[in-house]
């Protein structure tokens, strides 16, 4: 395991969130570094149950993280995404300002670069460990790649991805360099503890219910009015950020001129139940969210009121 360590984002250093300013050390902290607990696995176990989640700097090789990242640039390139007369490697949005995520490419989600990261025997054997047993991941893989001002919005994973087991985990890694003003993961600390929001919000499954997914829109409500902490950092490629079902997380907007790119994956143990939405079926295509055709999704608005939430 390669170790990157930037330097520690001082104390007042301003953090845009979209429409929002937070300076760290007040609302918005840095994440903690879990590397170092990861041959003790009581202490990660321990970790994970206090903050809900572990951040492990250089989990993924660089070199691996970053064969990736040009493997999707690539794609992206294919498809005319990039500025003209710019090398693929510097990964420079185009003009039509389009993020790509490749969900259902799985050319390009599944090609070996992008295994050779996610379903590598260094991340198989870390969920084993971690989870006591033989472990699978979902077919389905989220990567992404962010173009200017886009970004996503707070949710729990529960919501989109609950079913079956609840002994399951997200693992987003970043691919390529992402500083703050790159669009980083941002996480709500102790949201995992929130007993309302996971009894109410969190019951919900978005494809049976017919209920929005978003929570929130609004990243300064989440601090003020659910008096959460906000915690990201500067990810390097190769870093990764694990969590449950129940962490309350979104990524604020890329404000740069480069693709943001990053995948998220999830593991649990083989032998509980899975979410069969996201493996494979026969045909080799899988279900995935959404796949209920001209319904209504009972807005977020009018859940949070009956939920006594507004």
């Amino acid at each position: 395991m390669t170790l990157n360590k930037p330097e520690k984002i001082p104390v007042g250093t301003p953090f845009e969130f979209g429409e929002h300013r937070f300076y760290f050390g007040e609302e918005i902290v840095e994440l903690a570094d879990s590397s170092s607990l990861l041959n003790n696995l009581g202490a990660l176990h321990r970790k994970m149950y206090e903050d809900g989640y572990l951040f492990i700097r250089g989990f993924h090789p660089r070199e691996h993280a970053e064969k990736a990242a040009h493997w999707t640039l690539q794609a992206i390139a294919e498809r005319d995404g990039l500025k003209a007369d710019t090398s693929v490697k510097k990964g420079i949005i185009g003009e039509a300002n389009q993020t790509f995520s490749f969900f259902r490419q799985t050319e390009v989600a599944h090609a070996q670069p992008i295994l050779d990261v996610v379903d590598s025997q260094r991340t198989m054997q870390f969920y084993e460990e971690f989870l006591g047993g033989p472990v699978i991941t979902f077919d389905k893989r989220w990567l992404r790649c962010m173009a200017k001002g886009r970004h996503n919005h707070f949710h729990y994973d529960s919501v989109y991805v609950g079913r079956g087991t609840q002994n399951r985990y997200t693992m987003w890694s970043a691919l390529t360099d992402i500083g703050l003003e790159n669009g980083p993961l941002v996480i709500c600390l102790g949201s995992h503890k929130h007993d309302q929001l996971k009894s109410t919000y969190g019951a919900t499954d978005m494809d049976r219910d017919l209920t929005e997914a978003v929570f929130s829109t609004d990243p300064r409500e989440m601090v003020e009015k659910f008096g959460f902490t906000l915690a990201t950092t500067h990810f390097l490629p190769g870093d990764v950020i694990i969590f449950g079902l129940y962490m309350m997380h979104s990524s604020a907007p890329n404000r740069s001129d480069h693709y943001r790119i990053s995948i998220d994956t999830r593991y649990q143990l083989a032998r509980e139940e899975k979410d069969d939405r996201f493996f494979f079926r026969e045909d080799g295509s899988w279900l995935g969210n959404f796949y209920n055709k001209g319904v209504s999704y009972k807005p977020i608005t009018e859940l949070r009121q009956e939920w006594g939430l507004e």
